[in-house]
């Protein structure tokens, strides 16, 4: 199962980087431009996902010890 905080971080990015590419597009910014854009702002969400995850994991097993 994964966590609410996790949810919300995902669907951030979704909302955020959808809406971005999008707009970067409609400027007339060419497309490989903009996939290279929207990527490594996706990288960050991922590293933020990667960080909350981390933390669940520890409290968990310190809940276990």
């Amino acid at each position: 199962m994964v966590s609410e905080e996790i949810r919300e971080i995902a669907w951030k990015a979704q909302h955020r980087l959808h809406t971005r590419y999008r707009k970067l597009l409609a400027r007339g910014k060419e497309k490989g431009k903009v996939v290279t854009a929207i990527g490594r702002e996706l990288l960050g969400f991922i590293w933020a996902i990667g960080v909350e995850a981390e933390a669940a994991q520890r409290k968990t097993e310190r809940r276990a010890a």
